[in-house]
């Protein structure tokens, strides 16, 4: 478009009738394949993709095998559905589980917690040290201390520990929907995935947000070279994507819901581009 612009051939086909928006639709009909497409492919290859590469990594570039990588930090997961359990640090070279925190639920309230400094795999079961037991089944907090703890039953063995937990960018929307119900029931703030699960809708459709705003630009700078035209366009990606990072940031911190957190850069920059195409000489 910056190229018909600037040969006059933009003002030829609007002289012969034929309107901006005309040109436009096309260009707005590819974006929007090419969103969809990106949506898609998100869902179905990165996921697989990016597994794949940290497989690559992990194994050839830091030369760890497979076997060998034991441990794991911020280790969250569900026993069942009224327990959740928290690991700090997990050395599975020596099967000892750093700072524990082990919450039971009742209909969403939980009646028991346990804190422990290390938890130890002793063959047959697992056993805490030093730690706490809160219980909040009475009207007032029992608390007992304790140094060791045993006899808990765990369906979880140190095997199960050291399997690698997905980041969101490895999960798929299912995937990620299904994690956040999870940890939703048992208490747990989802306000994290919850933006992510947002954006992993919301920046497919940042192609089609770049067409619709750079499109009236391109139109109406018929003066302007190729290094101006690209360089403005670098500085609008700049600011698009940096907002969108920005506010990702902010709804992961609970500033900003998660809705709002994904889509606002997508709202503010589609507002943008239609008022500028309303303005444009059609």
């Amino acid at each position: 478009v910056g190229n018909l612009s600037r040969f006059n051939e933009l003002t030829a086909m609007k002289a012969s009738g034929i309107s901006l928006y005309r040109i436009a639709i096309p260009l707005w009909g590819l974006g929007l394949i090419i969103s969809l497409f990106a949506l898609v492919f998100g869902e179905f290859v990165v996921p697989v993709a990016s597994q794949k590469k940290f497989d690559i990594k992990r194994l050839y570039v830091d030369r760890i095998p497979r076997r060998a990588y034991t441990r794991r930090t911020n280790i969250i997961f569900l026993e069942g559905e009224n327990r959740r359990i928290s690991i700090s640090y997990f050395d599975g070279s020596r099967n000892i589980a750093h700072k524990v925190s082990i919450q039971n639920f009742t209909n969403g309230r939980m009646i028991k917690r346990i804190d422990a400094k290390t938890m130890i795999w002793g063959g047959n079961g697992w056993t805490l040290q030093n730690g706490v037991v809160r219980r909040f089944t009475s009207p007032e907090e029992m608390v007992e201390p304790f140094t060791r703890l045993s006899g808990l039953k765990f369906s979880f063995r140190p095997l199960d520990l050291q399997k690698l937990q997905k980041k969101p960018d490895e999960m798929d929307y299912f995937e990620l929907r299904n994690f956040i119900d999870k940890i939703s029931k048992v208490g747990a703030d989802p306000q994290k995935w919850l933006v992510d699960l947002q954006l992993k809708i919301a920046f497919p459709f940042t192609n089609l947000i770049i067409i619709l705003f750079g499109l009236p630009l391109a139109a109406s700078h018929r003066h302007s070279g190729p290094a101006l035209g690209f360089v403005i366009s670098l500085i609008i990606c700049f600011l698009f994507f940096g907002l969108i990072r920005t506010l990702q940031a902010m709804g992961h911190n609970g500033v900003l819901p998660p809705f709002w957190a994904a889509w606002s850069s997508n709202l503010l920059f589609a507002t943008l581009g239609t008022i500028l195409m309303i303005k444009a000489k059609k």
